[in-house]
């Protein structure tokens, strides 16, 4: 027989400060399919669930429909379980009813994370605030953490309804010998420039972010690795083509090697897994040269150059 879980039934922490009541609470997505996204908490029962009448409906794996609830009672944002399969966790811990503090994290399914907030006092968008905490400082881009959880996130919805998702990485040719050359900050200039050019010619649906050193991850929604091999050349020639200004007006010329990969192609379709050809594709581009963009095939090459 199986030892049943044990639940964490009531925090021993106390009542939240005077100086968050009468505020309005938040909760904002950290990981999961709804990332980025903010919701606000009104002061009664709110469901969070992957049913159509939950409040708060998320769709992640291991949710159920209705999976918590948060409620509000003398000047506290409780959170509950309400009878979810895979249990509704705070801080790390299981619990059955659990009083919420500024900067909670609630865990619900396998992927999705929540944080608890209070609006700020100023009437700061929080959205906004978490936005910008997401992009990578040095090319305003999401940043390399943000592009994991995301794409985490989108293998697992992809896989849940049968829709196609491509990765394309892309990476600067001969971007160390333009430090060398140059220095740090032409080099720097050179991928915020960069970045921008990419972004102003992606989808709005696909996601952009960085990875690695001197390079960039596009996740493509809905994308085979046709479609994402098309975007992958309207990438490599825009840069090609472009006189990428650094913040000194210095134009700075650049071609960048592409490795595509499709998940539909992987014998196993997981987020580590696309990564994973997408830099063996990514690899044998710049192996061939610069500009140069491939596509990951398991029963050829691996790759096939486009």
């Amino acid at each position: 027989m199986s030892t049943p879980a044990v639940t964490k039934r009531l925090s021993t922490r106390g009542k939240p400060s005077a100086r968050s009541r009468g505020r309005a609470a938040r909760v904002v997505v950290l990981a999961g399919e709804r990332m980025g996204e903010t919701f606000t908490l009104p002061q009664v029962r709110t469901t969070i669930g992957r049913g159509v009448t939950a409040d708060i409906r998320i769709n992640d794996e291991g949710i159920s429909r209705t999976h918590a609830a948060v409620f509000f009672e003398d000047d506290v944002y409780y959170l509950t379980d309400a009878g979810s399969t895979n249990g509704t966790y705070a801080n790390g811990e299981r619990v059955d009813r659990h009083p919420l503090l500024e900067g909670d994290r609630i865990q619900l399914g396998a992927a999705c994370i929540l944080r608890f907030t209070y609006e700020d006092e100023g009437g700061g968008d929080p959205r906004m605030m978490f936005e910008s905490a997401l992009r990578d400082p040095q090319t305003g881009l999401f940043s390399e953490n943000y592009f994991k959880n995301r794409l985490e996130g989108d293998v697992a919805s992809a896989l849940r309804h049968g829709k196609p998702l491509a990765l394309v990485m892309v990476d600067v040719d001969g971007f160390d010998e333009l430090l060398a050359a140059r220095g740090d900050a032409v080099a720097s200039a050179s991928l915020r420039a960069l970045g921008r050019t990419v972004r102003g010619i992606t989808r709005e649906a696909d996601v952009l972010a960085r990875h690695g050193r001197a390079g960039f991850g596009l996740v493509c929604r809905d994308a085979d690795a046709m479609r994402a091999a098309r975007a992958a050349a309207r990438i490599s020639r825009t840069v090609a083509d472009s006189d990428l200004s650094s913040d000194g007006g210095e134009a700075i010329s650049l071609t960048v090697s592409i490795g595509v990969a499709d998940l539909a192609t992987l014998r196993a379709p997981t987020a580590q897994a696309l990564v994973e050809a997408a830099e063996k594709a990514l690899l044998v581009a710049q192996r061939g040269g610069p500009g140069r963009i491939e596509i990951y095939d398991p029963e050829g090459d691996p790759t096939h150059h486009v």
